[in-house]
């Protein structure tokens, strides 16, 4: 890509995260609401709002991390112009898989093919010092119930009975699968992994046209003005959350991650009330 091209869509992408910055705070969120909401590490979502991309993974992932991003707080409308952008990002180029015997891809510059005799060398000393090892281990009793291919029957026949456990082997779990034994370590110090805590509930609200709001939560009110056309409000729910809303058709609501579209979606213009739980359910207020 030429050098002018990448200066523009550096940029573009600056200028870019930097709306998006403005629509989260305007939206009432810090970058560390956004990781509680989508899991996105903050270096990531830190680079989308600096239009620095350095560091980041493949380019379908980071459309992937920008979309999720501008949904939450509200500003996909900078969509398009983030995926433009974006798409003129080159994936890495992967190097070229190495030849072992170096005469089918030419290796990197600076380095001369590696010498046939010598590759062969190496494999031979392997191959020795493996076969010596088996017959040593096999010799001293350290190989037990060791199978043998038999050719004529194309099968793994068992040499060796099932021997009892010894109390060397007791902290070994063997498991087999046909006539094949193989032998599964046990560790004794193993801690299981904790269980990754839950996400909080949490009710976000984005207003479609101007509409007001009267928000309680348990017996605190948290929000009683108008909300603004495009504008974004979310709380933890610490209790039932209870909802009057003006206009209840120009809402949008999100509980628990889950798009419940417009409060109303029949398009009534009346004042209505619903009750929005930390569990997920919702219910209108008749």
């Amino acid at each position: 890509m030429p050098v002018s091209e990448r200066i523009d869509r550096n940029d573009a992408l600056r200028e870019l995260g930097a709306m998006a910055a403005e629509r989260r705070d305007q939206a009432h969120m810090s970058l560390e609401d956004v990781y509680d909401r989508t899991r996105i590490r903050l270096e990531y979502l830190r680079g989308i709002e600096a239009g620095n991309y350095d560091g980041f993974p493949e380019p379908v992932y980071v459309k992937g991390f920008v979309r999720t991003y501008l949904r939450l707080i509200g500003a996909e409308d900078l969509l398009d112009d983030f995926m433009a952008q974006l798409n003129r990002i080159q994936p890495r180029n992967q190097e070229p898989a190495a030849n072992i015997l170096g005469n089918a891809t030419a290796g990197p510059r600076g380095f001369k093919p590696a010498s046939h005799f010598w590759l062969f060398l190496v494999l031979l000393i392997a191959l020795v010092g493996t076969g010596g090892y088996v017959w040593y281990a096999w010799s001293s009793g350290s190989i037990n119930n060791l199978s043998v291919f038999n050719i004529d029957s194309w099968r793994w026949p068992n040499v060796n009975q099932a021997q009892e456990p010894t109390a060397a082997s007791k902290d070994v779990a063997v498991k087999t699968s046909a006539d094949v034994p193989v032998a599964v370590p046990v560790s004794k110090d193993a801690v299981p992994e904790k269980p990754k805590p839950k996400p909080k509930p949490y009710l976000s609200i984005q207003a479609r046209n101007d509409v007001w709001m009267g928000v309680t939560i348990g017996d605190k009110s948290v929000f009683s003005r108008t909300l603004k056309a495009g504008g974004v409000v979310s709380w933890d729910l610490t209790a039932p959350a209870r909802v009057r809303f003006g206009r209840p058709d120009m809402a949008n609501v999100t509980l628990n991650g889950k798009d419940l579209g417009q409060a109303n979606s029949k398009g009534s213009k009346k004042s209505e009330t619903y009750i929005y739980r930390p569990d997920g359910t919702w219910e209108k207020v008749k």
